[in-house]
């Protein structure tokens, strides 16, 4: 389990934006359209009026839909959960759920009643923003009563239990690796790569053919972040990056030097597309998708732009092989998606029946039958279960073992932007591989020195 103690003073900021933008989310209430509808109902008959009043309403604010087959997946869960709780209407509202750019802290800071559950972008540098200045409630009771550590994959209750308060109940698992496209492997004769050997051969026969082989959008950080900790797991190994994110290691020791030279040396051998430095990640996922690359590193969250564009068929994903003797890579993650609960919402107890929803099967039998849902269950339930699609299908049978740790989500603040700025730089040939990683080190010191520490379960 993960969190982060005396972190207060990254705080300053966001929660100066508070009093800027207070007003501004003041229009942007999550319950306005519930609002609305006892408006409405006050307007029905006095019968209708008397029924509507006996049914709660549960409040949830959730990420923005990616496209209409997110949006859909989303109605079809939340008819499921009013069917078997037939008392409790569901006023959904969506928007910024990043800690990041400041939304979320402005939204449970301000005057406006908060949504009774949030489902927030997952990372121990992002909830303890919200719990060290307790705007989000601890769960430890409700974790007791129900049980939830028996029902949630051990990888993932791990991940969020190691302080002395747990704050939230995982939705998804992370599970990044390369996606690739078939036939651009096919009329190249190549097989997925099971060997270093194998996979450096690919990128060479693909370079040769004239085929871009990696595709990424570094002008976002966090998507050259996807592509290097998709290269730490094989090249420096799970082991590695828990001693750099719990232990002791160093991001200038020479395990993650060595893939910080493998990455400046691909961009120079026109591996990593010449491209990828001053593109999106959007930029990068459409030049994937329209072929005009071999591969890009992401997570399942692709599967519904799969869907959208009728690509399930023609598209799939593989981790990249162990560097290391022996070891098998796992795909890269941790927790992507989180559900916590504001301190001061309305509804604590319907928002306990739906986090019950969320982890049963009930929940997991409705998703992974949809063969363009994007997500591995956080859940027990889910394990074994075959999803319809294929391509969540890869990636939940790569996850059974675990699975390894995405960086992005995992440090501090001031690493973060570090790590962000110094990948993009080795991209660019702005930096060497040794003066970026030392960059990183020394940003990790100011974290360290300001209180920032993981605790493991």
């Amino acid at each position: 389990g993960l969190r982060v103690k005396n972190y207060r003073r990254y705080f300053a900021f966001a929660l100066t934006l508070v009093v800027i933008l207070t007003m501004i989310v003041g229009c942007q209430s999550p319950t306005a359209s519930s609002n609305e509808k006892n408006s409405n109902k006050k307007n029905g008959s006095k019968d209708e009026s008397a029924k509507a009043e006996k049914k709660k309403t549960l409040n949830l604010y959730i990420p923005n839909y990616y496209n209409d087959v997110d949006k859909q997946q989303w109605t079809k869960v939340v008819e499921k959960f009013k069917d078997l709780n037939p008392d409790v209407n569901v006023n959904v509202a969506t928007g910024d759920v990043q800690v990041e750019s400041g939304k979320l802290p402005t939204l449970l800071q301000s005057g406006v009643e908060p949504p009774d559950a949030i489902l927030m972008n997952a990372g121990p540098g992002r909830v303890s923003v919200l719990s060290d200045v307790n705007l989000i409630q601890p769960l430890n009771k409700i974790y007791e009563k129900n049980k939830w550590k028996d029902q949630l994959r051990p990888f993932a209750y791990d991940l969020i239990s190691g302080e002395e308060n747990i704050y939230e109940v995982p939705h998804m698992i992370d599970a990044i690796g390369f996606f690739y496209n078939k036939d651009m492997f096919e009329q190249n004769g190549i097989n997925v790569p099971k060997t270093k050997d194998e996979f450096m051969k690919a990128l060479q026969k693909l370079k040769d053919a004239g085929v871009s082989p990696i595709t990424v959008g570094a002008r976002n950080g966090y998507a050259i972040g996807w592509l290097f900790g998709v290269m730490l797991e094989s090249v420096a190994g799970t082991e590695k990056v828990e001693d750099l994110l719990y232990g002791n290691g160093k991001w200038n020791d020479p395990e993650i030097v060595e893939v910080a030279e493998m990455m400046a040396d691909w961009v120079k051998k026109g591996y990593i597309t010449k491209e990828s430095v001053t593109q999106t990640q959007p930029d990068s996922k459409f030049r994937f998708l329209s072929k005009k690359a071999a591969m890009e590193a992401e997570g399942t969250y692709l599967i519904t732009d799969l869907a959208d564009q009728k690509l399930q068929s023609s598209v799939n994903t593989f981790m990249m092989p162990s560097f290391i003797e022996g070891k098998t890579a796992k795909p890269v993650g941790g927790i992507g998606l989180t559900w916590v609960i504001p301190t001061k919402a309305k509804d604590v107890d319907l928002a306990e029946k739906w986090f019950n929803f969320i982890i049963s099967k009930d929940y997991s039998d409705i998703v992974l039958n949809s063969p363009d849902y994007n997500f591995v269950p956080a859940s027990k339930a889910s394990v074994g279960m075959v999803p319809a699609g294929d391509v969540l299908k890869s990636s939940m049978k790569d996850i059974e073992n675990g699975s390894g740790y995405n960086p992005s989500v995992f440090i501090g603040v001031e690493t973060k932007e570090a790590y962000y700025q110094n990948l993009q730089g080795l991209v660019g040939g702005l930096s060497t591989p040794k003066d970026a990683m030392n960059n990183i080190e020394a940003a990790a010191e100011k974290d360290r020195a300001a209180g920032f520490k993981l605790n493991k379960k």
